[in-house]
């Protein structure tokens, strides 16, 4: 039989935590590793996309399964915007998906070492980039991995969709 402070201390540390339930606003930035995973979340936000969906990638990030959910967003009604991706990525989606809407970026996004870029709805947000690997995704040796974050107030959110809102409403100014 528990020791009655030790029940009192256990009550003391369930009342202080969260309820259990999940909430719509996540208060976090999470990570993911690997192609597969990333992909998985790509697709997963994707599928979840009412509205809006922006996103650029690497050419050799571009899955079937990611121009898929585009393709089933897209006749949902939602918007889809691309940008920065490299020609043969811009090619392949355009083949696939010719309503997709294409806006001016800052950078080219086929010459540096990141992966994808995503907002959706303006409130769910992935970025990734290519790291050293174990040589698990031939040809190259490199993996991939990611930070999400999900809520109109999560800090990532935030700053992804000031830039996007940025470049999509073209207020800027050019040096």
């Amino acid at each position: 039989m528990p020791r009655p402070h030790r029940v009192s201390e256990l009550t003391k540390a369930l009342n202080t935590l969260e309820p259990f339930a999940r909430t719509e606003e996540q208060r976090g930035v999470w990570t993911v590793t690997g192609r597969d995973a990333v992909g998985d979340r790509v697709v997963e936000f994707v599928d979840k996309a009412e509205d809006e969906v922006v996103y650029t990638t690497a050419a050799d990030l571009l899955t079937d399964a990611v121009v898929d959910a585009l393709s089933a967003a897209s006749e949902r009604g939602v918007t889809i915007r691309l940008a920065g991706m490299s020609t043969a990525a811009t090619t392949r989606i355009r083949g696939e998906l010719p309503v997709a809407k294409s806006f001016e970026s800052t950078w080219n996004w086929s010459d540096t070492p990141a992966g994808r870029l995503l907002m959706v709805d303006r409130e769910r947000t992935l970025v990734s980039v290519l790291v050293d690997g174990g040589g698990d995704q031939p040809p190259e040796p490199l993996d991939e991995t990611a930070i999400w974050g999900m809520g109109s107030t999560n800090g990532l959110v935030v700053v992804l969709r000031a830039l996007f809102t940025w470049q999509l409403d073209g207020n800027r100014v050019d040096d």
